[in-house]
């Protein structure tokens, strides 16, 4: 009977090292959240095999359906290493008690158009953005959704520059267009006067079809949006935090295949070529500009709710 049991035991052993993971440990959540219809599941495959091969455990791939669940997710200590974007993490940073951010992606120098926001109107009357407060009661405004940082907190802190502290009480409407794509296609329809989104798909349309800058103007094009970084949770030992910072900031040379699956899941990190050891300070731009406090704060309160 005991050599039935030992041979039972050893079997179970060996199933286990099989798998190349630890047994004593639960499977590490790699989590982040779905753009449209791309889940990212399978742009994340490649860098979770690559996990498991050096932290020697098992990793699970979660996608939550938007950024607000996926901020959730992370405060109620969920997830162990997350791809989020820069609204998600201003968002969470005020009251962060599980994560650390470790790095992001890094674009390059001659990077042109990268990751900006646009600030559009279908509404000749329009001539430039200076004109907008004046005539704010009477216009529509549009953004992408309210998770989205290039068309919906960058906007907003452009609005907050010109006076428009509180958009949906100072403009006559508000309204979201799901994603940038659609924002786009309903502001070229006449359902806004005025639109934000990111550059990418701005410049991806007029590409494709010149006509469009007929049909919308161009009142504003922000600076380079610094991107969202990957944080890993605090309760993971040294060890695995620095080596899961190191495998990202060799991934570029050791795993293409990994590097270039994360690239293809977000557009903003088409021209990015490699990833970056960043900490909270990296983000300070966004909080405070020539040593003034910007109304960050008060946005992030309203967009939280």
């Amino acid at each position: 009977m005991s050599k039935k049991l030992n041979l039972i035991f050893l079997s179970v052993l060996l199933s286990l090292l099989s798998l190349g993971c630890k047994p004593d440990k639960k499977p590490i959540v790699l989590a982040t959240y779905t753009y449209a219809t791309n889940n990212r599941i399978a742009n994340l495959k490649p860098l979770a095999q690559n996990l498991e091969k050096r932290l020697q455990r098992n990793v699970e791939t979660k996608s939550y359906p938007d950024v607000e669940s996926f901020v959730k997710g992370i405060k109620s200590d969920k997830v162990d290493i997350a791809l989020i974007n820069t609204l998600g993490y201003l968002i969470l940073a005020p009251d962060n008690q599980h994560m650390l951010p470790v790095a992001n992606l890094h674009v390059k120098k001659d990077a042109v158009d990268n990751y900006k926001t646009v600030f559009l109107t279908s509404n000749d009357s329009l001539r430039n953005y200076s004109a907008i407060p004046n005539k704010a009661d009477q216009l529509t405004m549009m953004f992408v959704k309210t998770g989205s940082t290039s068309g919906n907190l960058i906007p907003r802190l452009f609005l907050s520059s010109i006076n428009i502290t509180s958009p949906e009480s100072q403009f006559k409407e508000v309204k979201y267009g799901g994603n940038h794509t659609s924002t786009l296609e309903r502001l070229v329809n006449g359902e806004a006067d005025l639109g934000a989104l990111g550059s990418n798909e701005y410049y991806k349309q007029i590409k494709a079809d010149s006509t469009l800058k007929n049909k919308v103007k161009l009142l504003w094009v922000s600076d380079e949006i610094p991107l969202g970084p990957v944080l890993v949770n605090k309760k993971m030992s040294s060890e695995e935090k620095e080596t899961i910072s190191q495998l990202l900031l060799s991934l570029h040379t050791k795993n293409v295949e990994a590097f270039e699956a994360i690239k293809a899941g977000w557009s903003e990190a088409k021209q990015a070529d490699k990833f970056q050891r960043i900490s909270d300070k990296y983000y300070d731009s966004f909080r405070e500009v020539n040593g003034s406090k910007t109304r960050l704060n008060d946005i992030l309160k309203m967009l939280g709710k």
